[in-house]
């Protein structure tokens, strides 16, 4: 097993990851895609979670232009926060890597508006000693960057963070920054996370410490 022993910073997605934002996302696409393309199966919406929201769009639509759809999409969440909760043992977990002085961050390739919405409706801001969402980076998540920006701000190296999410995105992205990973299953990608080698797997947020 791969040691932890100097963890002293944990950087987690948003979505899937601390929230479950299951029917945020899935009925936002829905709407936009009803509205201005054609409806699509969730199944295939699926395949693309993790990525940029415009790039989602660009995917399944084959259209350039998405600014319409993404818009919409936005539009949709503003006007359904209640979607959106933490996963039961998120805020537990969160306390405990509190009173144990770690560095705590957030790493979410969504807008910053929503982003930063939802995580203080859900409780979970307080706990937060930094969040970097997709308007703060030039490259999102699978490019180190995001991460990197985040291990800057709170002053650690690499080797002593860790990154936890559920889309292949973020382990690709804390392998390439150089921290260590955490998959779990309980989000979008469920155990297909795997696929993607991460140091430890996960299928409950409360599991989490027995990595670090």
């Amino acid at each position: 097993m791969v040691s932890c022993t100097m963890i002293n910073t944990v950087l987690f997605d948003v979505d899937g990851t601390l929230l479950d934002t299951t029917e945020y996302i899935y009925q936002a696409f829905e709407h936009s895609l009803q509205k201005h393309h054609k409806p699509l199966t969730r199944e295939h919406i699926g395949t693309i979670m993790g990525k940029p929201l415009e790039e989602c769009y660009q995917i399944l639509t084959t259209k350039n232009d998405v600014s319409h759809l993404a818009q919409s999409h936005n539009d949709f969440q503003k006007e359904n926060p209640h979607l959106s909760f933490p996963f039961i043992h998120t805020l537990t977990v969160l306390h405990t890597l509190k009173e144990k002085k770690y560095n705590i961050a957030a790493v979410t390739t969504r807008r910053k508006n929503t982003a930063i919405d939802t995580l203080k409706k859900a409780n979970i801001l307080p706990f937060l000693d930094y969040v970097v969402t997709i308007d703060d980076v030039d490259n999102p998540k699978p490019h180190p960057e995001p991460i990197l920006k985040a291990l800057d701000f709170l002053g650690v190296l690499p080797t002593e963070a860790i990154m936890v999410g559920d889309s292949p995105a973020d382990v690709q992205a804390g392998k390439n920054a150089g921290t260590k990973t955490i998959g779990v299953t309980y989000g979008f990608h469920g155990e297909k996370i795997r696929d993607e080698n991460p140091d430890f797997v996960i299928d409950d947020i409360s599991n989490l410490m027995a990595c670090l």
